[in-house]
């Protein structure tokens, strides 16, 4: 496993590899190391795999380390907390300059919006 997340810190995973959902005792998985690291494939299409801690998707932590791909769409996934990618990405100011969906809330109703305006 060790050799698995140092290769998906390096990018240097196989092109072939597809077992992104390996993972360690806490739910880490090789695909939450590469997006930590920037290293998914642009085909990528896991991003709902969710750590076994705080139920952290691969979305939320490339959105935490600005590596998600140019064309993510799934905004809505939350975490265990409901935090929507889009909220996380709001507070850390790395929302697309093309967002969209400013009123996709959280469960406790803030939405997109509201959370960029206090982060800004």
């Amino acid at each position: 496993m060790n050799r698995l997340y140092a290769q998906a810190r390096s990018g240097t995973l196989p092109d072939d590899f597809d077992d992104w959902a390996l993972c360690d005792a806490h739910g880490w998985t090789v695909a939450h190391e590469a997006a930590r690291f920037g290293h998914l494939p642009p085909d990528f299409d896991q991003w709902e795999l969710a750590d076994g801690y705080k139920g952290r998707t691969v979305a939320h932590v490339a959105v935490r380390w600005g590596t998600l791909t140019p064309d993510f769409d799934q905004w809505g996934l939350v975490d265990n907390d409901g935090d929507p990618v889009a909220h996380v990405a709001a507070r850390w100011g790395c929302l697309p300059l093309d967002f969209s969906k400013w009123d996709l809330s959280d469960r406790n109703g803030v939405t997109v919006a509201q959370v960029a305006a206090l982060w800004r």
